[in-house]
């Protein structure tokens, strides 16, 4: 006899979803020994290792983007150029992102939420 399959079409998820379980998520806040509100002026890509730093030691991180939310297209594209490079390398971590006015980004680890 086979075990019955799980269907792996378009909407359906490959492996069942568990449940998220709330002791468990304390336990894993409780490894922490202290969660940091970092800031940073984001001026360069060289501002990218900060971020990603912060959010692997479970920190949040608020970005002040003045700077290159200037209007200019020049400005515009580098922040999104940098904004692209944190996504992608914070991806592991699950990390949210999110902007919070013109002047702030906020980016935080898998467990604070939005």
């Amino acid at each position: 006899m086979s075990s019955p399959r799980v269907p792996l079409g378009v909407f359906s998820p490959a492996v069942q979803a568990a449940e998220p379980n709330p002791q468990h998520e304390f336990k894993r806040l409780a490894e922490l020994e202290h969660i940091f509100i970092r800031s940073r002026r984001l001026r360069s890509l060289d501002d990218v290792p900060f971020v990603v730093n912060e959010i692997r030691n479970g920190n949040i991180v608020l970005l002040d983007i003045t700077q290159l939310n200037d209007g200019r297209e020049q400005s515009y594209l580098e922040l999104k150029r940098i904004i692209e490079r944190i996504r992608g390398e914070t991806r592991g971590y699950q990390a949210d992102i999110a902007l919070l006015n013109d002047s702030c980004l906020v980016v935080t680890p898998s467990f604070v939420k939005f």
